[in-house]
């Protein structure tokens, strides 16, 4: 979405923790410069939300910006196009940290609060690498199906 960053450094600025209350103003503020589908309203709200907590995470953590990529592109598709990136369930997850550890290309920042991984630069994720998945006993983290990699290449 067009303004996001300048959006969450304002509501930041003036103190705006990341919970209920300020999702309208996050959605107003977006509205601005996007089209937000009124039925999709409530979806966007709630990625809006999770977005701005992720902002607010990096910030007190003290990270600078956005890793460097090691690839812009997959088989000539621009990076940020495929779907290809951990999800964690956190349910699942006992903070054991070898995922984190693992992961040379900071896809993930290390949630204090809750002692969990956060998928924070999810297309710094090298392209059909599942090594934090592998290393992580209780399965908490998941990749898609390698066979959408072979549906890119038929594309």
């Amino acid at each position: 979405m067009v303004g996001l960053e300048e959006i969450f450094e304002e509501f930041y600025k003036s103190n705006q923790k990341p919970d209920e209350k300020i999702t309208a103003r996050l959605v107003d503020s977006a509205r601005k410069e996007n089209y937000i589908p009124p039925k999709q309203e409530a979806i966007y709200s709630e990625a809006l939300l999770r977005e701005y907590s992720l902002y607010c995470q990096k910030k007190i953590s003290g990270f600078t910006g956005q890793t460097e990529s090691c690839c812009d592109t997959y088989q000539g598709i621009p990076r940020e196009n495929i779907p290809w990136y951990p999800t964690v369930y956190e349910e699942r997850c006992d903070g054991c940290k070898k995922c984190f550890d693992m992961c040379p290309q900071k896809v993930y920042l290390w949630d204090e609060k809750i002692n969990k991984p956060k998928v924070i630069n999810p297309f710094v994720c090298v392209v059909g690498c599942s090594g934090c998945a592998e290393v992580c006993e209780l399965k908490a983290i998941s990749f898609p199906p390698l066979s959408i990699l072979d549906n890119l290449k038929s594309c």
